[in-house]
């Protein structure tokens, strides 16, 4: 909808008016964010928002939601072995200072050292950890984090083989699912992880080219364990899985391949309706989204992009599968398009990779919209 969208920047314990943005008839903006380790805030008053990041560097690219701060916040998908850099940065945009526990889990269970289980973030700073050298090859990695007083916010920032990755902090979730997308020869893992200080049960279905899989995997976690399934040890042609526990928890694609490597937590839940912020790419990038339908019934669903002059596209999904559609088709006259809306009659899950031409690609969620 129309409107303007205040963005303040916080940093070095100050916070500066950036500049106000304004969404058009549309209802929506695209710009330039300064460079640094800050923040920038996006006050909305017109009700439902959502924005996103997007950094494209000479073969690396990245994206990522702005979620909402949280005093508690996890995120799956980093890596310390050799020729990796895993960074965490905390942020606190608020005008108090925060004591931020944390939580670090690896393939070996809870793997925190001492000296960083409490981090201390001044008001309006961001803090920058590395985790190289406190925690040298570990395979797959996790933070949870949790603030007093006040809220956070929270990126893993992993790089490596030219590649970088950006993973949000998202609050947990009972019902996550993750459409899978097909990058080539990607090698890609499941990862699920709760910080439960007990013992919970989960499920795992799957989605593949042949039919859906139920309870493909039942069975118990335990405190502190984070898992990790290769897909190529599921059934072939696994094109969507849905992760149910009965407590909260966070489940994650990392994608790694020849000169590639994507993380980021899955769809949270289902929608009729999901945003994708994602500003539009050149002829040199390829920005797909895929449509997961989980019911035994095709779905019709609408493809929109977010600026005046863009196309849309009507679609149907099979009944339990995932559908990849070319954001790139609906690019239109558009001069800045500011993401795409996708309508469904029934509800579906939604997430979006971007691919350059150098094979580095991103992997995101949409934003269900109420």
């Amino acid at each position: 909808r129309a409107g303007t969208v205040d963005l303040e920047r916080v940093g070095e314990g100050s916070w500066s008016s950036y500049r106000r943005a304004d969404l058009g008839d549309t209802g929506g903006w695209v710009g330039d964010v300064p460079l640094g380790t800050g923040m920038l805030v996006a006050e909305s008053g017109i009700g439902w928002s959502a924005a996103g990041m997007l950094n494209v560097a000479p073969q690396a690219i990245s994206a990522w939601m702005c979620g909402e701060s949280s005093e508690m916040l996890m995120a799956l998908g980093g890596s310390t072995l050799a020729g990796d850099r895993l960074d965490l940065i905390l942020y606190n945009p608020y005008v108090w200072d925060s004591t931020i526990g944390v939580e670090i889990i690896s393939e070996l269970g809870e793997d925190t050292p001492a000296e960083l289980r409490e981090i201390y973030v001044p008001a309006g700073r961001a803090v920058r950890v590395n985790l190289d050298e406190a925690l040298r090859l570990r395979r797959f990695m996790g933070v949870w984090v949790r603030s007093s007083p006040g809220k956070v916010a929270l990126l893993l920032q992993q790089s490596g083989n030219g590649e970088t990755a950006v993973v949000e902090g998202s609050m947990l979730h009972s019902d996550w699912w993750l459409p899978v997308p097909d990058l080539d020869q990607a090698e890609t893992h499941l990862l699920v992880s709760s910080p439960s200080d007990s013992s919970f049960s989960y499920r795992i279905d799957l989605i593949t080219e042949s039919g859906p899989v139920y309870s493909f995997v039942e069975g118990e976690f335990l405190p502190g364990q984070l898992t990790a399934v290769p897909l190529s040890d599921l059934p072939d042609g696994v094109t969507g899985i849905r992760v149910l526990g009965n407590v909260a928890h966070l489940a994650a694609l990392r994608i790694e391949g020849d000169g590639l490597l994507a993380a980021g937590p899955g769809a949270l839940g289902t929608s009729r309706r999901w945003f994708l912020p994602a500003a539009a790419g050149g002829p040199d990038r390829r920005d797909r989204a895929w449509l997961l339908n989980p019911l035994p019934l095709p779905v019709s669903a609408t493809v929109s992009g977010v600026a005046e002059g863009a196309f849309s596209s009507s679609l149907t999904i099979p009944p339990e599968s995932v559908l990849p559609f070319d954001l790139g088709e609906l690019t239109g006259r558009a001069d800045d398009l500011a993401g795409y809306l996708v309508d469904a009659e029934e509800e579906i899950a939604v997430v979006w990779t971007s691919e350059t031409e150098d094979n580095a690609a991103s992997y995101t969620a949409g934003v269900p919209v109420d």
